[in-house]
């Protein structure tokens, strides 16, 4: 009773605030309310989130948050941070824009419950949603931000109901409002050829025979090099560490090569978004390095990420 009686408060608390009331609405008070009930009841997480949680905590993700960070106005006032995970980014949007209303969504209960442990400030609200549909008002939001997330609504959701997320992404955004997504993207089907050690080659096999989105076809030629579509090859060099772990079930189920910077552009494009800035990033090589991986091509490799700039 009394864990009840200070999720009330502190729901109530947040929920009391006017910035809170005029980007959710009344209408979504009691939606906030029930999450966050959940958030301070649901003291079990599952073996995938906490791993998924430190892979989310992870050093390299800074770079990337920095390459968003730089595309923001310094005038922003209201910021969404969809799919928000653990809060790393929330974090540095609340650090770098202190007088701004930040709004950070998710629909993992678990991952939101961490952000709520991490001392939040106070200029950030947690809400928990999920895609395509989020319990906001529309024109709320001077910015949407989203990182490694839609390819993942694609993937598991499919192609319409990406669109529906894009389409609701405009309607929450004001006038001249941007959207910055920050995604894998998809390589291409060029052919390759790569050196693998005895024990990639094994996991490359088992990566053959556990990854559901599509079939993985590749040829071993002479002394331990393999024949392989680009694509096939991003897609198994960033999932090899998920073998044999507790997340392997869900990497197996997804692919990292949904779609292309050009692909996910002309979807904004559909909905009203014109396309600013949009450029790649983080090369592949560090992958290559770590897994010793040697390379017989004249072609230069695709960066793993795409950014897109689009303004309403």
């Amino acid at each position: 009773m009394k864990l009840f009686v200070e999720v009330c408060q502190e729901s109530l608390r947040v929920c009391s605030s006017l910035w809170a009331k005029s980007i959710v609405g009344e209408y979504s008070i009691a939606f906030i309310i029930v999450a966050y009930i959940f958030l301070f009841v649901g003291k079990v997480m599952s073996a995938k989130e906490r791993e998924m949680a430190g892979i989310l905590a992870r050093e390299y993700r800074p770079d990337i948050f920095r390459a968003v960070m730089s595309l923001i106005k310094p005038n922003v006032s209201s910021i969404l941070d969809l799919g928000c995970g653990i809060g790393s980014l929330t974090s540095l949007l609340a650090e770098k824009f202190p007088s701004a209303s930040i709004v950070c969504i998710d629909k993992s209960k678990y991952f939101l419950k961490e952000l709520k442990n991490k001392m939040i400030k106070p200029n950030i609200l947690i809400v928990h949603g999920e895609a395509p549909i989020f319990p906001l008002k529309p024109e709320s939001f001077d910015l949407v931000v989203a990182v490694h997330v839609l390819h993942e609504i694609f993937h598991f959701k499919g192609k319409d109901e990406l669109v529906a997320t894009i389409d609701c992404v405009h309607n929450l955004l004001r006038k001249n409002g941007h959207f910055i997504v920050l995604d894998h993207r998809n390589p291409g089907n060029v052919v390759i050829s790569v050196r693998l050690c005895k024990e990639l080659l094994e996991k490359l096999h088992f990566f053959k025979l556990r990854f559901k989105p599509r079939k993985i076809t590749y040829e071993v030629l002479d002394k331990e090099w393999v024949r392989m579509s680009m694509r096939d090859f991003y897609d198994f060099v960033t999932k090899i560490w998920a073998i044999d772990t507790n997340l392997e079930e869900e990497e197996m189920n997804e692919t990292h090569s949904s779609f292309t910077e050009h692909e996910f552009a002309h979807l904004g494009k559909k909905v009203g978004f014109q396309i600013g800035h949009m450029t790649s990033l983080t090369p592949i090589d560090s992958y290559l390095k770590h897994y010793k991986i040697d390379v017989k091509t004249n072609l230069r490799f695709p960066e793993r990420y795409f950014i897109i700039d689009a303004r309403k």
